[in-house]
């Protein structure tokens, strides 16, 4: 048979595959960081919810949000989500739903509290609490298998619970503008041998 008289069939095949294949690149996914940093960023709600399938980044920071618009669930496919510089004091519970969340930035903001949400983010990588006023760690962080950066820089921390540990993906995590004494950086390094920890210098809080 004539090589040229197969392309047509050659090519329906084709176009057959990618149309079989089309509903799976659609669904929501979890993108390798860097795909993930090669998607756009988008600052608007309003026109992230025109295109929520194409949403994989969003950032609503120093916007003087108060509470976390809901209309976010809609973007099942986000990845990467800026909240920094607002005044939220809580997270709520329904941001669990978005189960391909890999990093998320609230820092500046008025957190006291953890929010335990975070816990359910089983696909965290990068997570920034920095400048909040957090005054402890639960215990269910150490259910964040792939989280690899942490930054709590600039807190008022004093609880550190053992199940820490289970974090073994973590490399980095960054705790200075936080009193410590010089024991309990050697206890948080202890929990964590395999994570670069940056301390400010100790103080002798006890003394």
């Amino acid at each position: 048979m004539n090589p040229l008289a197969q392309r047509p069939a050659a090519l329906w095949r084709l176009l057959l595959l990618l149309a079989l294949a089309l509903p799976q690149i659609t669904k929501a996914q979890l993108l390798p960081s860097v795909a993930l940093d090669s998607m756009r960023t988008y600052r608007s709600l309003e026109r992230a919810l025109k295109e929520p399938d194409q949403v994989y980044r969003l950032d609503l920071s120093g916007q003087k949000l108060k509470e976390l618009p809901e209309g976010i669930k809609q973007l099942k496919n986000l990845n990467s989500l800026d909240l920094s510089g607002n005044k939220l004091k809580e997270l709520p519970a329904w941001l669990a739903e978005l189960a391909y969340l890999q990093e998320l930035r609230v820092s500046r903001n008025k957190l006291v509290q953890f929010p335990e949400v975070i816990c359910k983010l089983e696909h965290l990588k990068r997570l920034d609490l920095s400048r909040n006023a957090l005054t402890g760690l639960p215990a269910c962080m150490g259910k964040l298998k792939e989280l690899i950066s942490l930054d709590l820089w600039s807190n008022d921390l004093a609880d550190f619970p053992e199940q820490l540990e289970g974090m073994t993906s973590l490399r980095f995590l960054d705790l200075r503008a936080i009193q410590f004494e010089q024991h309990e950086m050697d206890r948080i390094q202890e929990l964590l041998p395999r994570t670069k920890l940056f301390f400010s210098q100790p103080c002798n809080c006890g003394m």
